[in-house]
This record gives structure tokens, sequence and C-alpha cells, in this order.
């Protein structure tokens, strides 16, 4: 049976799929306790648009009589009074929603740092879906919100973001501590290193039958 080892392969993919599966799960999870108040709207509109086609059952707008346009009218402008208010209220569910996520990846990134050294693997997966979860919170913000809105994200992804990995990379290495070759790193140079030295030994053989031959 294969050992899973720190650093390898199977290591690598466990922490990818781990930083997709906790991005999954914080996404949901904020969807869940946190929707989006346009949705009762966008019902309303939906029924709206269903009454209007019912109204209209295929005609042409001049075979309606003067009641069913005023009908029509008023319906359409119903819809246009939720659709400006269902968008009013998505800029705002998209800002409270965007920071949510910022900080749940904040979370994930500073336990993967405080971790790191413990949980290798682990760590690596936390790191992986706070990143994740960044760029989804920006994406959302940059995707619905105002020009000051996607300015403030982008501002406190930036800070998160460099402040993670000024811990991460430079504080670790500058205290002192040995830096140790990572396990994949290692491996790979030893498979190299074999492969080298068979690769020696096949043109060996082939010098000694040459000789041999003359």
């Amino acid at each position: 049976m294969t050992k899973l080892r720190e650093g390898g392969p199977f290591s690598i993919i466990f922490a990818f799929f781990l930083g997709l599966l906790l991005t999954a799960f914080i996404g949901v999870g904020v969807n869940t306790f946190h929707p989006s108040p346009a949705e009762p709207l966008e019902r309303q509109m939906r029924a709206l648009g269903s009454e209007e086609r019912q109204l209209e059952g295929g005609r042409p707008a001049a075979a309606l009589s003067a009641d069913e346009q005023a009908q029509m009218r008023s319906i359409r402008d119903s819809v246009e009074v939720l659709s400006r208010r269902a968008e009013q209220v998505s800029e705002g569910w998209a800002r409270s929603t965007s920071l949510i996520l910022i900080a749940f990846a904040t979370l994930a990134m500073a336990v993967a740092v405080l971790r790191a050294d413990q949980l290798s693997t682990l760590s690596n997966g936390l790191l992986l879906g706070g990143v994740f979860t960044m760029l989804y919170g920006v994406g959302l913000i940059l995707a619905t919100g105002t020009s000051m809105a996607r300015f403030i994200a982008i501002t406190l992804a930036l800070v998160v973001t460099l402040g993670i990995g000024y811990l991460r990379f430079v504080r670790r290495r500058g205290g002192g501590l040995p830096v140790e070759r990572p396990m994949a790193e290692a491996a790979v140079l030893n498979g190299l290193e074999a492969r080298v030295q068979a690769i020696e030994a096949q043109l060996e053989g082939i010098r000694k039958a040459l000789i041999a031959r003359d």
C-alpha cells in the first residue's frame, strides 16, 4: 500500500481539493445565512411577467382593449420599479457579502500561517481555500459594486494578502529558522540523480563493449 509522504503528489492533490472544498463551504454557508434580499423582488418580477404574457395572449398591442393596455402599462411600470429596487439592494448585499468572504478568507489564511509547521498539508489547503475565497469576494464586488466599494474591497484584499505573505514567507525566514528543502523537491532531485547514474552506467557499458570489440 502506497505511503503518503508530506509534500508528495497525493499531499498536493489533497491540499488543492481541501482549498476548493473550503471555498465552496464558505460560499454556500454565506449564501445560506446571508441570502440576497433581491430574490423576493425577482420572484415578484417573474410573476408580473407571467401576468403580462397571459394578458397579452400572443396578440399584438393594437388588438388589446384600452383597459388591457392600461393594465399592461401598470404591470410594466411595476416591473421597472422592482428592477431598480432589486439593483439597489443587490449592490448593498454584494458589498456586505464581499466583506464577509474577505473576513473568512483572512481567518483561513491566518490559521494556515500559524499552523504551518505543525500541519503542513492542512495549512496549504487552508491557505489555498483562503486565496480562492478572497478571489470570490473580490470578484463579487467587482461584478456588482460601485467604484468606491470596489476600491475598498481590493485594498482590504491587498493588505491581507501582503500581511499573510510577509508572515508566511519573509518573517519565518528572517527569524533565523532553518529553511529545509521541501520533501517534493528532495524526491525530484533524488530521482534525477538516479537517472543520471543509470545513464552513466549505460555509457560505461557501451564504452567497455567498444573497447572489447577493438
